[in-house]
């Protein structure tokens, strides 16, 4: 049976703004009054961590609950909401206000009325109840009510999470120990202790370790991240040597993760730094269930399957990405470079998936799963051995530094910030390009976000390394390279 370490709970915008509104409308308007409200929420499984993925709040009619400074609801409203979550498929939130600011215990009575009152009655959507309590300035904690053998047991969250289009709140559980600042003066010193904070809260997770993924996992170490999780398969080979940070000749054949840990340990400027570290592809089961451990997920891969599993879970799980990557272009007759860029993008529920940006394609997807797109067969003018793998250092390191600063942009950054969902810079021309979109009207991993574990089936997951293949007949796979050759 898989043991599940810690829960956590993630709001959407929406579901965050709604609750505020209501829970704190009495609070903004100067009055000593609490309130109440039941939401619902959808569950992500990763390999240790349980998130409720809270999606809708469903607020009170006048006449379903009472307000005496505390609040307090009649049975019909627990008995409406509990049949909307059944409906839909869901659980149940109970959310409350208090009177103060910062991260919020519970009272005796909050105690009864969510363990006695309420546990049981939502135990019939199939799911715990997720309790919820908000401070007057917008910071909320949160709990899940489980079946222990002595009745209803309180499991705290690590901490709950806002995501909006351009940034990522964080509101954690106060640690119980003082953090040794000694090795971040200077960062400290740069956006203060409330951002670092922030920083030291997430669980990240890297997804390729090559030339860009590399110098990605050593910058957040150094920036004090506390939480790392590296993903890849890969061993490094002499052709990495040019382009990949703390590798050398000794190196050769160790896997790229391996090395990347090593760097990242001896990088790291908190006080203490933990590393999961999974030598496998984001296609295999166990790397996949660990990816939705995180709380941003970082792209440095250039395979379409990758980008496929990490947009999904980019959807689903309600985890942003940041995805770059380089793309040099070279004179067919003397072979020398004539373009070169780079990109950085963050892909989250409210901007353009990756498929929609453009950085994969369907058709690429069932050519790699075939083991046919970097075959030449297939793709004119393709060599299977370098297809997409032509780079320099100071095009990895200028990406991977973008890519960097829109990962750490997403925690620190304030409600006043523009939206900036991607940027692409060009080496020649030196000019610089933004880009803010949404997805296609029709695109079907839109129609899946928030779901969670009850999205479909990615079928072509993997329990041995993420090596397995589709079979497509060679007819599609002719009509496949059509597409691709034709973009």
């Amino acid at each position: 049976m898989r043991r599940t370490a810690w829960h956590e709970v993630v709001l959407t915008s929406e579901a965050d703004d709604a609750a505020c509104d209501h829970l704190l409308q009495h609070h903004r308007r100067g009055k000593l009054q609490e309130d109440l409200c039941f939401g619902l929420w959808t569950p992500s499984t990763g390999a240790e961590r349980e998130t409720a993925i809270v999606t809708a709040v469903l607020p009170p009619a006048r006449s379903e609950r009472n307000l005496h400074c505390n609040a307090s609801f009649e049975p019909r409203y627990l008995t409406r909401v509990t049949r909307a979550a059944i409906e839909r498929g869901q659980g149940l939130a109970f959310m409350h206000s208090h009177l103060s600011p910062g991260w919020q215990d519970m009272s005796a009575a909050d105690i009864g009325a969510e363990r006695d009152r309420i546990a049981d009655t939502a135990r019939a959507t199939g799911k715990p109840l997720v309790g919820m309590t908000v401070g007057t300035d917008g910071h909320w904690s949160a709990r899940v009510w489980k079946d222990g053998a002595t009745g209803k047991t309180r499991i705290w969250s690590r901490k709950v999470r806002v995501l909006e289009r351009s940034r990522l709140l964080i509101w954690e559980r106060p640690a119980s120990r003082r953090a040794d600042r000694r090795k971040q003066r200077r960062t400290i010193e740069s956006w203060g202790e409330e951002r670092q904070r922030r920083l030291e809260a997430l669980r990240i997770g890297i997804v390729g370790l090559g030339s860009v993924g590399g110098v990605v996992a050593e910058g957040l170490a150094r920036t004090g991240v506390r939480e790392l999780v590296l993903i890849d398969h890969d061993v490094v080979k002499p052709h990495n040597l040019d382009r990949m940070l703390n590798a050398g000749a000794r190196d050769i054949g160790r896997f790229k993760t391996d090395v990347a840990e090593k760097a990242a340990r001896r990088a790291g400027a908190a006080d203490e730094i933990r590393i999961v570290n999974h030598r496998r592809n984001i296609r295999d089961k166990t790397a996949y269930a660990a990816a939705r451990d995180c709380d941003i997920l970082v792209s440095c891969v250039d395979s379409p399957l990758a980008r496929d599993v990490l947009n999904r879970i980019c959807y689903r799980d309600a985890i942003p990405v940041v995805d770059g990557g380089v793309e040099i272009r070279k004179d067919p007759r003397s072979g020398n470079m004539n373009a070169a860029r780079w990109k950085s993008h963050v892909v989250n529920p409210y901007t353009e998936c990756l498929r929609c940006k453009g950085q994969y394609t369907s058709s690429d997807v069932m050519l790699e799963l075939d083991g046919s797109w970097r075959n030449p067969d297939y793709i004119k003018g393709s060599d299977p051995a370098e297809r997409g793998a032509e780079n320099v250092f100071c095009l990895s390191l200028s990406a991977a530094s973008e890519m960097l600063n829109m990962t750490l942009r997403m925690p620190i950054a304030e409600g006043w910030w523009p939206e900036h969902d991607g940027v692409e810079r060009n080496f020649v021309t030196g000019r610089t390009k933004k880009r803010i979109g949404s997805c296609h009207r029709n695109c079907s991993v839109d129609r899946e976000k928030w779901k969670g574990d009850h999205g479909s089936e990615i079928t072509y997951l993997s329990g041995s390394g993420g090596r397995s293949r589709l079979s497509v007949p060679a007819g599609i796979k002719k009509f496949l390279a059509g597409l691709v050759r034709a973009r």
